[in-house]
């Protein structure tokens, strides 16, 4: 069994909870759950124990919102929970089946009270949509949770495309039209929400920090997916986990790779993730650079047994993001004992061990200094905390 995710239960002070499904329902045939994902999933599972009938559940859908069946959300949250970490099937569970679809208030047939919080853990569903909110709660009297896990796209627009943007800023405004609550995922991104709920002129309070942990299941005689094995034989095994898109910086390690090819001093690399966006420079490397194809091994099927796996198998995990608001891999590393060489940001900080190496994301001469000197059994860095 794999490491889950796991958070304290949220602050929530209503006897009722109505919990937004939108993301999880749209990944629901995925092999893979991003770190986002497996925290939505891990805060519906806990709210769904805690307030048993009580917790509801709504999705966004063509041309409206509904509510999804109690039974088939469990159901559902159950198949991913066990997809993801063991890699298990479905159990029989009718993933496509469908939503009982028409807007919120004739689906329900009970009025959402003052009495019951809102709770969106995953940047998507009701408040992505301008004035659905107002349309589930139209009086804005219902209290609203929201678990913000960045401010990227605020922050750092050149990561992100126009309408992703547009869409982020409209979400935390839609939530701060009523009485919210927000809850961080780091103390970093706490600090930059403050920060930006203020040059709002939001009336908020400051937002409460629940960094999630993991769960210290043993991993110790799991081999590495057979598909993988020919990597690992080859050599120190050097892993880099998320989905490839410019802000995790891929470019950097591929560039390393391609020098260190030419000299004959590279290691493997595997990439864990899948494909993501704005990609063109980093695919083209991927797709089309000989030296690099001996050492360079993508995989982005893989579930979270086969990864803790792998992890436990390689030399460091590489992560050398320019923009985090937490770093989940990080957290994966340090439960299977690995070496993390990672960027130099403060949200890293906060999870990081103690012998992880920090570097400046730009600094090509000190990653290859690192993970040359990972690439060494008797040779460790240690880092300057």
């Amino acid at each position: 069994m794999a490491h889950r995710l796991t958070l304290a239960p949220l602050p929530i002070t209503t006897s009722k909870v109505v919990f937004d499904v939108t993301r999880l329902y749209r990944n629901r045939l995925s092999a893979f759950g991003t770190g986002l994902d497996r925290i939505d999933l891990a805060i519906g599972l806990e709210l769904a124990a805690r307030f048993g009938d009580d917790c509801r559940f709504v999705h966004v859908c063509f041309g409206g919102f509904a509510e999804m069946s109690g039974d088939h959300v469990r159901s559902l949250m159950k198949a991913l929970d066990l997809r993801w970490h063991d890699g298990a099937g479905d159990g029989g569970v009718n993933l496509a089946a469908p939503l009982a679809m028409g807007r919120m208030r004739a689906a329900l047939g009970r009025r959402i009270d003052a009495d019951a919080t809102y709770v969106v853990a995953s940047h998507s569903g009701l408040p992505q949509r301008e004035g659905y909110l107002d349309r589930f709660d139209p009086d804005r009297k219902m209290q609203r949770l929201a678990y913000i896990h960045d401010l990227i796209p605020l922050e750092y627009p050149e990561y992100q495309t126009a309408r992703s943007r547009l869409i982020f800023r409209r979400y935390l405004s839609e939530l701060a039209k009523g009485p919210v609550s927000f809850v961080a995922n780091s103390a970093d991104t706490g600090r930059r929400l403050a920060a930006y709920a203020a040059s709002q002129g939001w009336s908020v309070d400051a937002p409460l920090v629940a960094i999630p942990e993991l769960s210290s299941q043993s991993i110790v005689g799991h081999d590495v997916p057979k598909s993988l094995e020919p990597v690992f034989k080859k050599g120190p095994v050097f892993t880099v986990l998320g989905t490839i898109e410019p802000r995790k910086n891929h470019l950097l390690l591929l560039n390393l790779w391609r020098q260190m090819a030419e000299v004959g001093e590279a290691p493997q690399l595997l990439i864990i993730g899948k494909r993501g966006w704005m990609n063109d420079n980093i695919v083209a490397l991927l797709d089309n650079c000989a030296a690099i194809q001996p050492f360079v091994t993508e995989a982005n099927d893989l579930t979270d047994e086969e990864i803790a796996a792998v992890l436990a198998h390689s030399r460091a995990l590489l992560f050398p993001s320019f923009a985090e608001g937490l770093g989940i891999p990080v957290l994966e590393a340090n439960a299977a004992g690995l070496q993390v060489i990672a960027s130099d940001l403060p949200a890293i900080r906060e999870i990081a061990s103690e012998d992880t190496v920090f570097l400046n994301p730009l600094d090509g001469p000190g990653w290859r200094t690192a993970i040359l000197a990972a690439a060494t059994p008797e040779t460790r860095h240690v880092a300057a905390r």
